[in-house]
């Protein structure tokens, strides 16, 4: 039987998974309970009884969890936006859990290292992702490390602009583009052109369309959904070309909820639209832009990898400082 390196947890808004994962990233034992997500002393009793049931009789095995939001590179979750926890220093309040190791990372970072180490990246040094869900995340791999940046708050890269003064996004700028490819953005652009749409559409009937309802619609043969994913591709080319051109890496992951459901508009588009906008593209070649590859479990083992990094002594993890 193989013996695990770690626990990985990821905490979202609904649910909490944790398991035991093993040093291939192979998921071993898996627990899921719902997130209190407005109680912080009942999640973090939550995690209390999930980590003490996976270690069993490892008292010293190292505990990585991803959530989403700011968190401080001690461990510190400054603003989680869809947990109402803000300034829980999870790693001190959890120290009593485990001798070994707690790390503490943002979901879609965590999500990021997994993919480089064990998932759609292996084998490449130099990754950027980004994860389509309601929202949009994604993170960064520099020669083999995670990238957090001086205060942990890196790669929010659902945050880029590609479009100044643009559609408003829930961060409070403009034309970021989250407000253009994220699964509630796109929701809400059917729900602006549907009325007015030349053509028929589905999604004239629905008075409040999602990003799964386009998602159905355009597999259906709609014609209005499948140009709104189209465009939410040429977007995310946009935004993967700044990125392409700031980190150079040798491949653009998407991934999420909503990646697969969309891949068949949204890669060929953004493949474009990065082409279009890398810089020397008369004497480079493209990186490619490729779905990710570990699902749901994604977060939970990168986490759990970057703790046995750290108990190991190799961080895995770099600094913008």
């Amino acid at each position: 039987m193989t013996d695990p390196v770690a626990i990985g947890i990821d905490i979202g808004g609904t649910k909490l998974v944790a398991a035991t994962i093993a040093g291939d990233g192979r998921v071993l034992d898996r627990q899921r309970r719902e997130t209190p997500a407005h109680d912080t002393a009942l999640l973090l009793e939550t995690l209390r009884t999930s980590i003490g049931q996976l270690a069993g009789g490892r008292p010293d095995l190292p505990v990585g969890i991803g959530i989403a939001g700011l968190v401080s590179p001690e461990g510190v979750i400054r603003y989680g936006p869809n947990i109402g926890v803000r300034d829980v220093a999870i790693a001190h309040e959890l120290a009593d859990t485990t001798s070994g190791p707690i790390a503490v990372v943002n979901d879609a970072s965590a999500a990021t290292l997994g993919e480089q180490r064990v998932g759609a990246a292996r084998g490449h040094r130099d990754v950027v992702m980004l994860t389509l869900g309601t929202g949009i995340g994604g993170g960064v791999v520099v020669d083999g490390h995670l990238l957090l940046g001086a205060n942990g708050f890196a790669t929010e890269t659902g945050h880029v602009i590609v479009e100044e003064g643009g559609r408003p996004c829930p961060c409070g700028n403009h034309g970021c583009i989250e407000a253009y490819a994220s699964g509630a953005s796109i929701g809400r652009i059917a729900a602006e052109r549907a009325p007015t749409f030349a053509g028929g559409t589905v999604l004239r009937d629905i008075v409040l369309p999602s990003g799964r309802d386009v998602s159905q619609a355009a597999l259906g043969g709609d014609p209005l959904a499948q140009e709104i994913l189209t465009e939410a591709g040429t977007w995310i080319g946009v935004c993967a070309a700044s990125l392409v051109n700031l980190l150079d890496p040798e491949v653009v992951l998407i991934g999420g909820g909503a990646a697969l459901a969309t891949s068949r508009w949204t890669l060929p588009a953004a493949t474009e639209a990065l082409q279009e906008r890398m810089i020397g593209s008369d004497w480079r070649k493209a990186p490619p832009i490729e779905l990710a590859a570990l699902g749901d479990d994604a977060g939970m083992v990168g986490a759990a990898l970057l703790a046995a990094d750290r108990a190991e002594g190799t961080t895995g993890e770099g600094s913008l400082a």
